[in-house]
């Protein structure tokens, strides 16, 4: 892993707008899933999309001309992330069927908090007493939420909660990772997690194995048979497949370049086009308690990069004063 004082300003703003794009694509991915969860199964949405994911990933590698394998030289900890990131995602669109995606957004958004403790608790990355305030803020943000003004769903707060941490410790893999596989390799395997986990559970939903009530909009959408979709349906389901495949080398090239803390607050765009297209495409329009605990989340997590910041610029001005004081010798 790259020691922190060799990932500069530069890697952090590159890997900064690379997340913010990735996340755009993976909000209009939002809308079409959305849409879909009345008519199909999570299950063989992510299965389709993972198919054609994986194709339209070999042929990206083909055509960068670089020798890249697409075996990870941490294959347990790859298989631990991507079942990680399918279980994120997972959860967050059954969370997505039963709830506004403002809301359901709001809520996962907790992950950039999760972030910044993991990074402290398990790469070891230093957190101070003003970021860990930080984040007790926008935990309370969430709160404000899910007060009795916001639409509280017991269940599908569960799954955003759900979706929030596993993303999280996927984003702390892929830091992990990213000193030992390419960003694309993350992202292929990745995907192929994805669409081998909704295979093996789509054959136990019909052989009997595993059976889920439907009761709940949540639950439906996660048990329900697979059907032929339309024409137009599956020129979607096409548009979802290319998303991955552009989207998840755009995560995995953010964390991998850049320090997980230090971007992961930039996360909070997500929020914006939540809001956006909930309205656009639902007429879905936030309470003021959710807009004001939004606000809150947004104002810790745009602190926690202020921070993060102000002692990168603290460490480098360092630098050179450090390497005056080395021996010569060592200089070198």
């Amino acid at each position: 892993m790259r020691a922190r004082s060799a990932i500069s300003t530069l890697d952090t703003a590159n890997g900064a707008i690379i997340l913010v794009f990735g996340l755009f694509l993976f909000s209009i991915q939002d809308i079409i899933i959305k849409h879909f969860s009345d008519h199909y199964s999570v299950l063989q949405i992510v299965f389709v999309r993972g198919l054609i994911a994986l194709g339209l990933l070999l042929m990206m590698i083909k055509y960068t001309h670089e020798n890249i394998s697409l075996i990870s030289r941490r294959p347990v900890l790859m298989v631990a992330r991507g079942l990680l990131g399918f279980s994120s995602y997972t959860t967050y669109y059954l969370a997505v069927a039963a709830m506004p995606l403002a809301e359901v957004v709001s809520i996962t958004f907790t992950m950039p908090l999760f972030v910044t403790a993991m990074s402290a608790l398990i790469l070891r990355e230093k957190v101070g007493v003003r970021r860990w305030s930080a984040v007790a803020v926008g935990f309370i943000g969430v709160l404000i939420i899910l007060s009795p003004s916001g639409e509280f769903n017991p269940l599908a707060v569960v799954f955003a909660f759900a979706a929030a941490l596993t993303y999280a410790s996927q984003t702390i893999l892929t830091r992990f990772l990213g000193s030992h596989d390419h960003p694309m390799t993350i992202a292929f395997n990745a995907i192929l997690v994805f669409t081998i986990a909704s295979g093996a559970l789509s054959l136990l939903l019909v052989s009997g194995v595993i059976s889920v009530s439907s009761n709940h909009p949540s639950l439906a959408f996660f048990g329900r048979d697979w059907s032929m979709p339309t024409d137009i349906d599956f020129m979607l389901m096409l548009v979802i497949g290319a998303i991955a495949a552009v989207g998840f080398y755009c995560l995995s090239k953010a964390y991998c370049s850049s320090e997980a803390s230090a971007i992961a607050p930039f996360e909070f765009t997500y929020i914006v086009w939540a809001v956006v297209f909930g309205y656009l495409f639902w007429n879905e329009v936030p309470g003021v308690t959710t807009i004001f605990g939004i606000f809150v989340l947004i104002s810790s997590s745009l602190y926690i990069w202020y921070r993060e910041r102000q002692k990168e610029r603290s460490e480098t001005a360092l630098l050179p004063v450090q390497a005056a004081e080395l021996p010569q010798q060592e200089q070198y």
